[in-house]
């Protein structure tokens, strides 16, 4: 580590850049659905990343779709979901690693475990649809059903899809009808509590009780359906409101930095859900969104209304945002609001960042951030940026013969290496925490070998 002079301002400007690291990609929220030999072992959203798994078979080993060369790069599996579904819902699962394919098998998920004399085993289904790959290389995205089911090749006509009046009143018959997912035929004979459907896979269900109910389709030959939520209110009452007083809870799930999911400012992934367990179940969401840094500032609706558990921000250069989700159930309860911040940072191209005339070159890379990104390999070549706020991020990556840089903040300045070998848009350099306020970056080049600079990120 090279310091130029002492820090100032020690405790406060402390330019305490965090080490190059690869970037995960955001969490991505999915819906688990694991059905068990009897029952449904869990039912809900669960947001997860690629990571490290454990079991207590198969060990530790990284899953996060890029096994067995799968994908190009990183992010959330099935098996990473079904191990934060194991976390959240409070059982366990095991599971064999495999070298051969870079993958876990499924040998056991809560008290349900593989038999391999009666070739009873766990099957992985994709919105509905067998999974022809590996649960670590599978990449899921937002929005995503990732379903488990016990004894899966016994259940070669696929998944259960359950539909029908969401409310009724008690002693008022409501009209349910079972059908093939995907495929949309009528399933008979599959059971709903006490009631079978008929030949065309409808049933009528009677309820003597106000009150919430869930329903689950099932039939010897199918994986069992989602639930199907059924309010029966009492007369005069409005649907969902008599016996849902549950307030269900949301989660906001957005890059730090619009770079490490997408090539685009304009295209920032973002992903929410909500959860309303017990209750009537999530009807819509809202999500708004402001620039950061500016508390004041009014928020703008973004999504209104909308049941889709995934959308983009168009962003500008250079901008943070704050992002907010509420969550709404059929009762209209609404969720507390979950936060989050994503900033879109400034590309190499843009007027901000000053780069001395010799020694730099613009190349065309299709995985760099909006495509391009600037090259020195002369000795003394620097690039700078005056900004105001708390923190800045250089956005880079690891070349193999790759060369050092001095990053300077305000006079105080570290020497780190950019030695070795990473993906575009995966390396970061940061400033620690800085004093609010304006402040001066400056990057140079310490030698000829290559070093590059594709976008700088400004937090408010």
């Amino acid at each position: 580590m090279t310091i130029r002079r002492s820090l100032s301002l020690a405790g406060v400007l402390t330019l305490a850049l965090f080490l190059p690291a690869a970037v995960s990609a955001a969490p991505t929220a999915v819906d688990v659905r694991i059905e068990g030999i009897n029952s449904t072992i869990f039912d809900g959203p669960v947001t997860t990343d690629g990571k490290t798994v454990t079991t207590t078979t198969g060990g530790s080993h990284s899953c996060d779709g890029t096994n067995g060369g799968a994908n190009p790069s990183a992010g959330a599996t099935p098996i990473t979901a079904l191990d934060d579904a194991a976390i959240k819902g409070g059982f366990t699962w095991d599971g064999t690693w495999y070298d051969s394919f870079s993958d876990y098998t499924t040998d056991r998920i809560g008290p349900d475990a593989a038999n391999l004399v009666t070739f009873q085993f766990w099957g992985l289904f994709i919105n509905e649809a067998y999974a022809e790959v590996g649960g670590c290389q599978f990449r899921v995205s937002a929005g995503d059903e990732v379903l488990w089911a016990y004894d899966a090749y016994a259940r070669q006509q696929g998944v259960l899809s359950l539909s029908g009046d969401g409310g009724t009143r008690p002693g008022v018959p409501a009209a349910v009808r079972v059908t093939k997912a995907r495929a949309g035929s009528p399933v008979e004979g599959a059971q709903i509590g006490s009631e079978a459907t008929a030949a065309d896979g409808t049933a009528q269900l009677t309820f003597a009780e106000p009150g919430v109910y869930r329903l689950k389709a099932e039939h010897p030959q199918y994986v069992r359906s989602r639930a199907l939520t059924i309010c029966v209110d009492p007369p005069g009452a409005d649907e969902c409101t008599y016996g849902d007083k549950t307030v269900p809870t949301a989660r906001l799930d957005a890059p730090t930095l619009a770079s490490s999911l997408s090539r685009f400012g304009n295209r920032v992934p973002l992903s929410w859900q909500g959860d309303d367990t017990g209750g009537s179940g999530i009807k819509r969401y809202r999500i708004e969104v402001r620039r950061a840094g500016k508390p004041d500032s009014a928020w703008r609706m973004l999504r209104t209304d909308t049941s889709k558990t995934s959308g983009r921000l168009n962003g500008a250069d250079g901008v943070a945002y704050e992002l907010r989700v509420r969550a709404f159930d059929r009762a209209n309860n609404a969720s507390v609001a979950a936060l989050a911040t994503t900033i879109v940072p400034f590309d190499n191209l843009s007027d901000r960042l000053r780069f001395s005339k010799r020694g730099w070159k613009v190349l065309s890379r299709q995985g760099a951030w909006q495509l391009s990104t600037s090259r020195a390999t002369r000795s003394g070549a620097s690039a700078s940026l005056r900004f105001t706020g708390t923190r800045a991020t250089i956005v880079t990556r690891k070349l193999r013969e790759g060369g050092r840089l001095r990053i300077t903040v305000d006079g105080d300045s570290k020497v780190v290496s950019l030695k070795g070998r990473s993906r575009f848009r995966r390396t970061l350099l940061g400033t620690g925490k800085l004093e609010p306020g304006r402040h001066a970056l400056r990057v140079t080049s310490l030698g000829r070998a290559p070093v590059e600079i594709d976008a700088v990120a400004v937090t408010p």
